[in-house]
């Protein structure tokens, strides 16, 4: 059994070597796919930890100045207590916030000064329409001391649609790659078969079986899934916090400043990227040492 296994790896090497080119376009390709299907697993559950404040029935967070008196921030949660259309409020000193902050995102605790964090009242309208809502963003937006109010239904809207814009796009260019990855590791399993083609034919007339001789060529595709998956998880590890600052740093739509991942996800998402590479070069290899067997 070990002799065997060392057979197949000895010969797996030897495939590789000699397809040098082949291998690395099937590799980056697979790497590329898996990319893409990575980036929009991880872009759905960004914008799932970014309206995670709503879950609660939350329609609008009323974000006070970081330098606002505490009589200030007492006036406005007793006037949206008192307002009819109000159901419920909470309040969320800087503290709080930053503990709600570590719930969601318990890597970046490290990275963030409570300071930083603003306070800010969570109210619970009586009624979620978006006639309400309108209403008490324009009657509190304007108070002294509020540096913005935030809806759930504009800023959930806004996420779901730049969610689903791109994981459209993502998925659509991973399903047109993952026809590019498969068909490369084909055509260079097609390759490796083509130049042991009389090694091939000696072997079936000394009886080795088929799925011996396919062994090898497929696990040159499993390697090729192997390395192309490591190259993705590699892009997608370089690219998550960089991604993370830019979002951060956009003005205007504070909602985005929540797209963040915490490390169970991410990694959740690696397995998914190392699975789906391996089905790819498994898929293509599989393919070509059964189409071209009898070469």
């Amino acid at each position: 059994m070990i002799a065997r296994l060392g057979y197949f790896v000895r010969e797996t090497a030897i495939n590789i070597r000699r397809n040098v080119t082949l291998t690395l376009a099937a590799v980056l390709t697979v790497g590329f796919t898996v990319l893409m299907v990575g980036g929009a697993l991880l872009v759905r559950d960004a914008v799932n930890n970014a309206t995670q404040r709503f879950d609660d029935g939350v329609e609008l967070v009323v974000f006070l100045d970081p330098d606002i008196s505490g009589a200030q921030a007492d006036s406005i949660g007793q006037e949206l207590g008192a307002h009819p259309d109000v159901a419920r409020v909470t309040y969320f000193d800087k503290n709080k916030a930053y503990e709600e902050f570590v719930s969601f995102f318990p890597d970046f605790a490290d990275t963030v000064d409570p300071d930083r964090l603003p306070a800010s009242w969570w109210v619970v309208p009586r009624e979620a329409s978006s006639e309400v809502i309108a209403s008490l963003t324009g009657q509190f937006e304007i108070r002294p001391g509020v540096f913005e109010v935030v809806s759930a239904q504009e800023s959930i809207k806004v996420m779901r649609d730049f969610s689903a814009s791109i994981n459209s796009f993502l998925l659509w260019l991973a399903l047109g790659m993952a026809c590019a990855s498969v068909l490369l590791v084909y055509n260079s399993i097609r390759v490796a078969m083509f130049a042991r083609r009389r090694e091939i034919e000696v072997m079936k007339l000394v009886g080795a079986s088929n799925s011996f001789i396919r062994m090898p060529f497929i696990l040159e595709g499993i390697m090729h899934g192997v390395f192309g998956g490591v190259v993705g998880v590699t892009a997608l590890a370089f690219l998550r916090p960089r991604a993370e600052e830019l979002f951060a740093s956009l003005e205007g739509e504070a909602f985005f400043g929540d797209l963040a991942i915490n490390g169970s996800q991410f990694q959740s998402t690696a397995l998914v990227v190392v699975l789906v590479a391996l089905a790819l070069g498994t898929l293509g290899s599989a393919f070509a040492a059964g189409r071209f067997l009898d070469v």
